[in-house]
């Protein structure tokens, strides 16, 4: 029973999506989302163009506040991205390529044994992420339209108007190397240098 449910998971991922920002998501982050390399060249194949980050001013300051976080001291981040930007329906979508990696803790004797044992050793961190943006979009995607292509309901949903809203399915287990998935609206008028829609996951290697 449990390998006909995932079979069916699967093939309803594989079913175009009705939202093109959704449908976007769908071609361009999922089939190779634990690979960046070989997600920009299918991006590339796919009629999608290599953008600079000032292609658009809201691209830009979204950038530019991941550098930001990433150069803090306290716990240092080396980032990579690539963005790739395409014309579907009208609409100006964007999809980031991000690769993190960070070395978290510190190799030292802590308990004075002489011995470094597994867990006095620092660990390599490495996280990729892939998202669909679309910064000039005024209204958030109906939820319901990403509960319908993932075959899950959401386990969070956020709604604040003027403020945020979105929600958050759990792929554990559909898509491999992924847990969730956040589909978020920032609308105009927010604090964040931001708005628009944006479908993000985060995902091992």
């Amino acid at each position: 029973m449990f390998s006909i449910l995932s079979a069916a998971a699967v093939l309803q991922l594989t079913t175009p999506a009705a939202d093109p920002r959704i449908e976007a998501f769908r071609t361009g982050c999922l089939p190779h989302n634990r690979d960046n390399e070989r997600a920009a060249a299918a991006l590339a194949a796919n009629g999608w163009a290599e953008a600079p980050e000032d292609d658009h001013p809201e691209l830009a300051a979204s950038i530019a506040m991941v550098r930001e976080d990433a150069a803090d001291p306290e716990y240092p981040m080396e980032l990579t991205y690539s963005i790739w930007r395409r014309e579907i329906e009208g609409r100006r979508l964007y999809v980031v390529l991000n690769r993190v990696h960070s070395v978290m803790g510190k190799t030292e004797d802590s308990d004075g044994d002489g011995v470094i044992q597994s867990w006095e050793t620092a660990s390599d961190l490495t996280l990729l992420g892939c998202g669909v943006w679309d910064f000039d979009e005024s209204s958030p995607i109906d939820p319901a339209r990403v509960t319908a292509w993932l075959g899950r309901e959401p386990v969070q949903i956020i709604d604040q108007p003027g403020v945020i809203s979105g929600g958050t399915w759990n792929v554990f287990g559909l898509i491999a190397g992924t847990g969730e998935i956040h589909v978020g609206h920032l609308p105009e008028g927010t604090s964040w240098p931001f708005t628009g829609v944006s479908i993000t996951m985060t995902s091992a290697p």
